[in-house]
């Protein structure tokens, strides 16, 4: 059984939540406020974390720093009713893994979260196992060493500091070195999606990864997308 956490101050939502979820076979544990979400994700063994985006105590995009901040990466899909794309971008900075409209239907909320747990389970699968989707485990060039396994980049000598999106972003395109991958293609890959009106987001992701590397390594295809390289480097 998938094991959820709904943090939500208004008790009619969190209430339609938890229904939903549970009869999708979800064990449900709700909070409501920020406080005792962090408290709860810190005791409990989870598959997925949502996230009111404006709670007391501490608003969702304040947990998910913490959390992160503390080593749990848990996948966080965060629930506004604020249509605000900045809010949204913050969030997805912040680590959260999905962020959705409270209007979106509850079908397509779960759905959702289903998606965000099978992406978690295989991305977390051994790098022994035949269905792991990637087999590289270490990548070295004369400037940066990157270990999969330990999640761990060294750049010029120095322990780079990513979020858990940006590494998995900077993974994929190491293991598909020298292709192109669109921006369609990542938004499917982590967030299920590929709305062309939400490139942004991957957009201010990959910059983020580039102003760490020193603009190094990722390129831009203008019109088509980003590509990993370390020629002439």
């Amino acid at each position: 059984m998938k094991r959820i956490l709904i943090a939500d101050d208004d008790r009619s939502i969190l209430t339609l939540l938890s229904f939903n979820f549970r009869q999708h076979d979800y064990e449900v544990t709700t909070a409501s406020n920020g406080k005792q979400a962090l408290d709860l994700a810190r005791k409990n063994p989870l598959d997925l974390i949502l996230l009111d985006l404006m709670m007391p105590e501490y608003n969702g995009i304040e947990v998910t720093e913490i959390l992160r901040k503390k080593g749990n990466y848990t996948p966080i899909l965060i629930l506004t009713a604020r249509e605000d794309d900045e809010i949204k971008l913050t969030g997805i900075k912040a680590g959260s893994d999905e962020y959705l409209d409270k209007s979106t239907p509850m079908k397509e909320v779960v759905v959702r979260a289903d998606a965000l747990i099978r992406r978690a389970q295989m991305y977390n699968l051994p790098k022994s196992s035949p269905s792991a989707p990637n087999e590289q485990s270490h990548y070295e060039n004369r400037r940066m060493t990157v270990d999969f396994k330990r999640k761990e980049v060294i750049f010029d000598g120095k322990r780079l500091e990513l979020t858990k999106r940006e590494f998995e972003i900077l993974e994929l395109l190491i293991q598909r070195k020298n292709d192109v991958v669109s921006r369609q293609e990542l938004l499917k890959h982590f967030w299920g999606i590929s709305d062309t009106a939400e490139t942004r987001t991957i957009d201010v992701l990959i910059s983020k990864i580039r102003k760490k590397l020193d603009n190094d390594f990722i390129k831009t295809k203008r019109g088509f997308g980003y590509t990993f390289t370390d020629e002439e480097i």
